[in-house]
């Protein structure tokens, strides 16, 4: 699986809230109406080199401007994921906000993971109160008995999903 970068992150956010396109003049355009767009198009801008580009469509917007200018001398200088971190007073919390909806996202993997993990201790728990056999359980819910082996057997978290997961304490609770 490939690794989530912050600009990778960005460019999604920023084509989902400007409407599909990565166009900068209709992103400017669309950011008038969309207040949420301005902080991560100007960080997608600043971590894509954009940000001249950028800056000569923001010719009405001085404040804008200066945050442009004040992200791209973050960029510059190495520290621009380290101030989004830190959350430093130097920038507005809605540029905090895009940093923790991107640190969600890219560690939801090993969230989701550790979730199946823990709710493979239940499982294993219920299984040995239940007489319920895993070939059972996997046939009831449709689950490949191979995948359901390699989760409890072997604590595999990648082999069943956080659905199936769920669907097996609840299979366990109730048999």
């Amino acid at each position: 699986m490939r690794h989530l970068t912050l600009t990778g992150f960005l460019e999604s956010y920023v084509r989902a809230l400007g409407g599909g396109t990565l166009a900068l003049p209709k992103l400017v355009e669309r950011s008038r109406s969309e207040p949420r767009l301005v902080e991560p198009l100007l960080l997608w801008a600043v971590t894509t080199d954009r940000a001249d580009r950028l800056e000569g469509l923001l010719e009405d917007w001085d404040d804008l401007r200066r945050e442009l200018g004040q992200l791209r001398a973050l960029q510059e200088a190495g520290s621009l994921e380290s101030a989004l971190a830190a959350e430093t007073p130097e920038l507005r919390a809605e540029y905090s906000k895009a940093w923790r909806s991107y640190v969600v996202r890219r560690d939801a993997a090993t969230r989701d993971a550790e979730l199946r993990l823990e709710a493979r201790k239940r499982v294993l728990s219920l299984e040995t109160q239940k007489d319920v056999t895993r070939y059972r359980m996997a046939k009831d819910l449709g689950i490949n008995p191979g995948n359901l082996h390699a989760f409890l057997a072997q604590g595999d978290p990648t082999k069943l999903s956080l659905d199936k997961v769920a669907a097996l304490l609840k299979y366990l609770e109730v048999a």
